[in-house]
Parts: C-alpha cells; structure tokens; sequence
C-alpha cells in the first residue's frame, strides 16, 4: 500500500516543479549569479524632437524646421559609427536637408549623415530642413556599422504653420554632453501671438554662454544661417503666426547644469517669456 500511496505524490511534485519553471520569467536563469537579466534592452536607441511647427518669414525661409536627433548605444559599441537615415525628412523638406555634429567638427548635406559614437556608446547630429517643408510624419533611422548591425528608429512630425501657445520652448530640454568635445546642441522655438507677427525678439542665455568654453556658443537660424558666434544673444523676427525658431550649439567644453533662457520682445508690451536647459555630464543611457 506505502508503495501505490507515494507514486501519486512524487507524480504531483513533479507537475507542480513543472508549473513553477513554466511560470518563472525566461530570463531568471541567464545570469551566472541569479539575478534577472531584461531579454529586451535594445543594443542601440534614436531619439528626435517630437514635432516642430514650420516657421519662417522671408520666401526664403518660409516652412523651415530644425531637429536635435540622438543616438544611444550600448559602450561596447563607442567609437564605431551610425548611419543616420532621414530620407523620409529629406523630400518631406523638397531635397533640402543640412547637417551638423554638435562639436562642428563634421558636417554635410542629404538625405543621410554619419555619426561617431563617443566613449559612452552616444552621438548627437543637428539637422536643418527648408525652405518649403511639407506638414507630415517622417521616420528617421539610426543602422550601427557594426555587428550584429542593428537599425533603431523613431518620428518627426512636421505641424503645418498655426498660431500656438505663447512661451519658449528648448528641444530636448536636456541632453548628455558629448564625451569627447563636451557638446551639446538645442532648438530653441519662441511663441508669441499673432498680433506680434514680424516684431523682433532677443533670445538670451547668460548661463549657456558662461558654461560653455569662450566663444564656443555658435547660433543658427533656418536653414542653418549663421546669426552669431562667441555671444550670449541674438535677435530673431517672428514670422506671420508670431512664431520663430533659433538653434544654438555649445561646440566646446560645456559644464553641466541648468541654464536659463529668456525671449524678449522688443515692443509693447515687452513680453518676456523664460525656459531652461539643462546639460548632464557624460554617462552610459542604455
């Protein structure tokens, strides 16, 4: 009878070891020391601004965007490079893509553009689009040049041109340095209502401009238009929706922190709007 009693009993154990290796999660025994191991951790990342309403004033500079576009990788992976692939952008903007790495030590123009990946697996590329971009979705793609030659990707969504909420806005609002020239790139897009269409507006950042190594600031505007260098302002005019955008790099040796930045207008009544920035020091993000 001990023998027909324990047979069941061993025969349930068994079954219910079996449920508990079907339950348990797939990666829990991966690692050599017990610890759960995520299965999904990507070996590379890209990140764009979200969405930007064309602006501009001159025919020239009507329907212009900029974008701040990100790659993250993996520190196994630095110093490799990463084909940046933003066809989709480039005839949304009717073939007219300019680009930039943030410590301007490279540049080019097309619907593609090459980025190092500095010691902590990161690379940061600045893009210009316009005149004449068209309002749509685009999907951008960063491809590793390196097995196992893995391709991320993300969006960029051009709004048409509107009237939007008042303010000032910095894309992104923070970025990691680069870890070789300590750069950073960002959008800075200035709101104002309609009423103030083609008034001037002083953009300003005392703060960026003392983190930065001297005359390292460099400001861009549409189409990538140099509108000064070495400074701490410039003065930008507000297209027919009171809108307007500048970019500014900090190409070299820029401490970490949060910088304020301030948009004035020149004429009543004299809004002033204010936003920060805030740069971190180098580090791993994947």
């Amino acid at each position: 009878m001990t023998h027909f009693v324990c047979k069941p009993i061993l025969t349930g154990l068994s079954l219910l070891l079996l449920a508990m290796m079907w339950v348990l999660p797939a990666h829990a025994a991966s690692d050599p020391n017990g610890k759960a191991v995520p299965t999904s951790r990507p070996l590379c990342v890209i990140h764009s601004n979200h969405s930007q309403v064309e602006s501009g004033l001159s025919p020239l500079q009507e329907s212009s965007i900029a974008d701040i576009i990100i790659v993250e990788c993996r520190p196994v992976y630095s110093q490799q490079t990463v084909t940046i692939d933003a066809t989709q952008l480039f005839y949304q903007c009717h073939r007219k893509l300019l680009w930039f790495a943030p410590s301007l030590t490279a540049a080019g123009a097309g619907p593609q553009f090459t980025v190092t990946l500095d010691n902590d697996g990161n690379a940061t590329a600045v893009v210009f689009g316009g005149s004449s971009c068209a309002a749509a979705t685009a999907v951008i793609f960063a491809s590793l040049n390196a097995p196992p030659f893995p391709t991320a990707s993300t969006t960029f969504t051009i709004l048409p041109p509107q009237n939007t909420k008042p303010g000032v806005i910095a894309s992104p609002r923070r970025e990691v340095e680069d870890a070789v020239f300590s750069s950073v790139a960002t959008v800075i897009q200035v709101e104002f209502p309609s009423t103030q269409a083609e008034r001037f507006v002083t953009i300003r950042s005392n703060g960026l401009f003392a983190r930065c190594a001297p005359s390292s600031l460099f400001w861009f505007g549409p189409e990538g238009i140099p509108l000064g260098t070495g400074i701490s302002s410039v003065t930008v005019q507000l297209d027919n929706n009171g809108n307007a955008f500048v970019l500014v790099i900090g190409a070299l040796s820029c401490a970490s922190g949060s910088s304020t930045i301030t948009a004035d207008l020149h004429t009543v009544p004299y809004t002033t709007f204010s936003t920060t920035f805030t740069i971190r020091s180098p580090r791993p993000t994947i």
